[in-house]
């Protein structure tokens, strides 16, 4: 009974140890794929976005196509019809469609969405994270990285999966407590592409006859 016992701890022990190692693992995993996105001048991604939910009838699916640029805290998004831009504390909002642009304040957490900018700094705090599983894809492996909230009533889990030779952000997919599943899967991956400096600036000329709300 003794060396039960004895056995009981040393498993206990053992399985601690390795949830530990692994647990290092996933944030060292997710430290050099921020590492290395900050490391270019510029990032240019286009990506495929997904969208799901079965818990409604009819079940609701949804596929669009967009592309981002990130310059340090700057970005210029592009993205179901809509064209946006943050340069410093402003937010620019474009809607063609309807020949608008809004001005806004830009204020920390309104990428609050499942975003590439916002992997930046997701996992710095409010998650804990563990490894997941991992696979070839176009020849390539992908690592994934499940993060928890510790606390939140939208989000279940997010899954991030990085490419293990590259460090590149592959895909992000978040589970929603309320059974949305939504998906953004990288498609390029362009680091310091030519972009002018004016990419990441409004110019109220180039949108002459549109309504523009400040």
């Amino acid at each position: 009974m003794k060396r039960f016992f004895t056995l009981l701890i040393l498993v206990g022990f053992t399985s601690t140890t390795l949830a530990q190692a692994t647990n290092a693992e996933a944030k060292e995993i997710l430290n050099r794929a921020s590492k290395k996105m900050r490391s270019f001048d510029n990032l240019y991604l286009t990506f495929t976005y997904f969208f799901e939910n079965s818990r409604v009838n009819p079940p609701v699916t949804q596929q669009e196509k967009g592309d981002i640029a990130i310059k340090g805290d700057a970005y210029h998004l592009n993205f179901m019809g809509t064209e946006q831009i943050r340069n410093g504390n402003k937010l620019y909002t474009i809607l063609e469609m309807d020949e608008e642009v809004q001005i806004t304040e830009y204020e920390e957490g309104e990428d609050a969405g499942l975003t590439p900018t916002r992997i930046l700094d997701l996992y710095s705090k409010g998650y804990s994270y563990k490894l997941g599983g991992s696979e070839k894809v176009n020849g390539k492996t992908i690592q994934y990285v499940i993060l928890k909230p510790n606390a939140s009533e939208e989000v279940d889990k997010i899954m991030v999966g990085v490419e293990k030779d590259t460090d590149h952000i592959y895909s992000l997919k978040q589970w929603g407590t309320n059974g949305t599943i939504t998906t953004f899967q990288v498609t390029s991956f362009e680091p310091n592409k030519k972009l002018q400096p004016a990419y990441f600036a409004f110019n109220r000329k180039n949108y002459e006859g549109y309504y523009i709300a400040e």
